[in-house]
């Protein structure tokens, strides 16, 4: 009994979280004119050391300025196109002082030469998280 108890109540565990994860509103895309001057999207400040270039590294910086989502204790980046898939491309920033994180990444190769990025960032703080959706160009 208490063994099909526990199996019920992970299976209404797990709806309730897919049902959460269904229910989040979509991102709202934010553009970055020049993300190696960097780029302001609610609370939190992107930028890279260098112009980004397809399969060479740079830094990439996100810097928290709204303090309700310092308590973020992870942090990731991907990159992608509009209606293209770019493989796995997730990467860890690493948090370097308090409100700072940074990681060194690589934009995936595009056999299609387009130049307009999405960057998702993703900050996690064990229970929640929140999502921002910006997007960039290359040159050259």
């Amino acid at each position: 009994m208490k063994r099909a108890a526990m199996i019920c109540s992970r299976a209404v565990l797990a709806g309730a979280l897919l049902l959460n994860a269904c229910a989040r509103a979509p991102e709202t895309m934010h553009d970055c004119a020049d993300i190696s001057a960097g780029c302001r999207v609610d609370g939190v400040y992107v930028s890279s050391n260098h112009p980004p270039q397809i399969l060479k590294p740079f830094e990439l910086r996100m810097e928290i300025h709204d303090p309700a989502l310092i308590t973020a204790d992870q942090v990731y980046a991907s990159f992608g196109m509009e209606g293209m898939e770019m493989g796995l491309n997730r990467y860890r920033l690493i948090k370097k002082a308090e409100g700072l994180w940074v990681a060194e990444v690589n934009l995936p190769a595009c056999v299609r030469g387009w130049a307009d990025w999405t960057m998702l960032l993703e900050l996690h703080d064990g229970m929640h998280s929140q999502r921002f959706m910006i997007g960039f160009q290359t040159k050259g």
